[in-house]
């Protein structure tokens, strides 16, 4: 029986083939998916292929970015089944199934099938019936702005018979008998109090989003850096404090790594380094860098990158830092 492969085109041409040889195979930036594609707007775990006896399930893990199939893009988690010769797109990564490798595969650019096969393929490609487990949709992973505030669970409560005039009520009243909710003394009176204590509830609810880079207020920024000894610039713009102490855990899990070194000058910046090392200059590694404004703006000066690279280099290695205006 042939063995499924995985044809992977860069602007068109092609740069690997992978075999599918597992029933599953993870896609995404981190160097621990099984088919890594390095590009800035691909996520660490961005994808998933499953091989089943229905034939090959494409998953989004819930990507920043989506994973396009023609010109629609996946639902994060819910499960998409494809056909022989039939193309994704992660990031500018085109990938190609093939259910028996060797074969042509049957390549269209998104949005330009002929005329005639649009049934055809619409017929091929449905969606694979998700467990009922799955039937919800999962948000995306976390990466990417502020999340909006769950309501609160509504409190029981009574009808409350206001009389004529300015109605002044509030939560409190609702839990008392009726005979009481007439009293506009007892009105104004539980007001003091639920104007005290409705704030700090609220905030009790949703105490966790005071925890996270991504919800907290600006204030926080600076507590939450010292949990982790970051050393948070207070002249950088909020969304690049923010995007550091979102990824600190896992940049710091790879420290002195060349994909830790690379990641951070991207978090920190918002640029694309070149990172290589030469055969013949063992234990000194290449860091290229073009100084365009940063993704938020802002200039990135040759000192920052200095900075950073003696920060999160490997101890016993050197470097050689290019920087291209």
């Amino acid at each position: 029986m042939a063995t499924p492969q995985l044809v992977i085109r860069l602007q068109g041409e092609i740069i690997k083939t992978v075999p599918l040889t597992t029933s599953g195979l993870r896609i995404g930036r981190g160097p621990e998916s099984d088919l890594m594609l390095d590009h800035q707007i691909i996520s660490r775990h961005h994808a998933e292929l499953r091989l089943t006896p229905q034939g090959c399930i494409l998953t989004d893990l819930g990507s920043s970015n989506g994973t396009l199939v023609g010109q629609q893009r996946l639902l994060p988690h819910q499960p998409y089944l494809l056909r022989d010769g039939a193309s994704f797109q992660i990031g500018p990564y085109l990938i190609t199934y093939e259910a028996e490798a060797g074969t042509a595969p049957r390549l269209t650019e998104p949005g330009t099938a002929k005329a005639g096969e649009g049934e055809r393929q619409a017929a091929a490609e449905q969606p694979a019936a998700p467990p009922a487990a799955a039937a919800a949709v999962v948000s995306a992973e976390p990466g990417a702005g502020a999340q909006r505030m769950p309501g609160r669970a509504a409190r029981p409560s009574t009808p409350v018979s206001v009389p004529a005039g300015p109605s002044i009520g509030g939560l409190y009243l609702g839990y008392l008998p009726d005979i009481y909710q007439e009293s506009d003394f007892l009105q104004r009176f539980l007001h003091i109090f639920e104007d005290i204590w409705e704030p700090l509830e609220q905030r009790q609810d949703h105490i966790e989003m005071y925890f996270d880079p991504r919800t907290c207020p600006t204030r926080f920024l600076p507590w939450l850096a010292s949990w982790l000894d970051i050393p948070l610039n207070p002249h950088w713009p909020e969304a690049r404090q923010r995007r550091l102490l979102a990824e600190a855990w896992e940049l710091y899990s790879w420290r002195g790594t060349l994909y830790g070194l690379k990641r951070m000058i991207e978090v920190c910046t918002g640029l694309q380094p070149d990172i290589f090392e030469k055969p013949e200059e063992p234990f000194i590694f290449h860091v290229r860098v073009r100084l365009t404004p940063a993704a938020d703006g802002e200039m990135v000066d040759r000192a920052f990158l200095e900075e950073l690279i003696q920060l999160h280099k490997p101890a016993h290695a050197g470097y050689i830092l290019e920087v291209i205006p």
